[in-house]
Parts: C-alpha cells; structure tokens; sequence
C-alpha cells in the first residue's frame, strides 16, 4: 500500500506522533513528532516538534527540531528551535529565531564512522609499538 497524503485543516488540532505518511499539509496546530517525505506549514499552520523530513515548505509557525533536506522558508514564516539542512531558501520577511546547522549527516552514517574510527584506534592499540 502506497503511503499516502494527510491534511490538518485550519481548525484542527493534533496532539501525538505522525508516521509513514508520504506528504502532509498543516494549517491547523500541531503538537507532535513527524517523520514524512514533504512537509508543508501553511500560513495559519503551527506546528511544534521533532520533523525529519526530505522537503520542508514553512509559511506559518515552527518551533522544534528539525532535520531535512531542503526548506524553504516563506515570506511569513517564523522558525524557532533548532533547524539541521542540506539546502536553505528564504523569502523576505521569512523570521529565523533559531540555532542553524548547514549540511547535516544521517545518523547511521555518522554512527558508522564513530564505529569505524574506534575500531581503528582499537587495531592501533593491538599493534605492539616497536622500540
């Protein structure tokens, strides 16, 4: 089953964790954790929690922590908390109040090379030291 596309309407509001959805639109207000392919906050939109998402398009209120790909902030967006990306577009009179991190790793891969360094440094220290 393809995964599908939700939608918070401006009057709605979420409390929880949202997963294995493929894009999702927020007008609404929204407490949660959210892991999804494209995410969209609408002008009304606020959304506060933990996103990992693929494309992130901000015109309403965001306050948590973020890891995509790309965001692109709008004209009235405002983004507080902490935001990891790889590509950053922002409109004028987009509001940025947060710690900004550039190009951000997955953690697999960043754990895979904190592996691979001590398992180097452990292979180092079997090698007897020549005197």
């Amino acid at each position: 089953m393809e995964r599908s596309r939700a939608i918070i309407g401006a009057d709605a509001k979420f409390v929880g964790q949202i997963s294995n959805v493929k894009s999702i639109e927020i007008e609404g207000t929204v407490e949660a954790d959210l892991a999804a392919e494209k995410l969209s906050i609408g002008a009304s939109g606020k959304f506060t929690g933990q996103v990992k998402s693929d494309l992130v398009v901000i015109g309403g209120s965001y306050d948590g922590i973020m890891q995509a790909g790309s965001i692109w902030a709008t004209e009235t967006a405002q983004i507080a908390g902490e935001i990891h990306y790889q590509s950053l577009q922002m409109d004028r009179g987009a509001a940025l109040n947060c710690r900004v991190v550039h190009n951000w790793q997955e953690p697999s891969v960043a754990e895979e090379a904190a592996d691979d360094a001590v398992e180097a440094e452990a292979e180092s220290e079997e090698t007897p030291a020549e005197d």
